[in-house]
């Protein structure tokens, strides 16, 4: 019959580590970063027009801006589901954590990113689903312009305060 009790000189039994970011999230996240690197890259045309237009007083949304434009608003819009689903299982997986300072700077990254995508949503104009008060549609407007700012700078110190950045993956 075998002695079921713990040997007290023994050191004590580690817990197995579980990643935060499992192989099937990761591919989640793969997903979601490459929609948001063109999303980078469509915000920085749109961007730029709206600078032009403002510095030369000039018109320049022509078609291909319009293009851009739907693009966004498409990529926008098939961003929003991937990236709550991410957000909730991330969540779930690493709310208690021993490493406090990623989790509350992960609690703000989420709740900026979902401030940008419901400011998209709210600047969006659908028959029926519209914000016409133009002080509610300014709020919406600079709340979608400034979070990125705030969420790539809350994202870097999220991975900061984690595991060791591959600089090199992301470039």
């Amino acid at each position: 019959m075998a002695d079921d009790t713990p040997n007290p000189s023994a050191p004590p039994a580690r817990r197995k580590y579980v990643r935060a970011v499992g192989p099937r999230l990761r591919i989640l996240l793969y997903g979601i970063f490459g929609l948001v690197a063109l999303l980078g890259a469509n915000s920085a045309y749109l961007l730029s027009i709206t600078v032009l237009e403002s510095a030369t007083g000039y018109l320049y949304q022509n078609y291909f801006y319009q293009m851009m434009f739907l693009g966004h608003l498409v990529l926008g819009l098939i961003l929003l589901v991937p990236f709550i689903i991410f957000g909730i299982a991330h969540l779930k997986n690493s709310y208690n954590r021993p490493n406090k300072r990623a989790v509350r700077v992960g609690y703000a990254l989420f709740t900026v990113s979902l401030v940008l995508l419901f400011s998209g949503l709210a600047l969006m104009r659908v028959e029926g689903f519209e914000i016409k008060n133009p002080n509610l549609r300014s709020v919406s407007y600079w709340a979608h312009v400034i979070t990125p700012l705030f969420a790539v700078w809350l994202y870097v110190l999220h991975r900061l305060a984690g595991p060791k950045i591959k600089w090199k993956v992301g470039l």
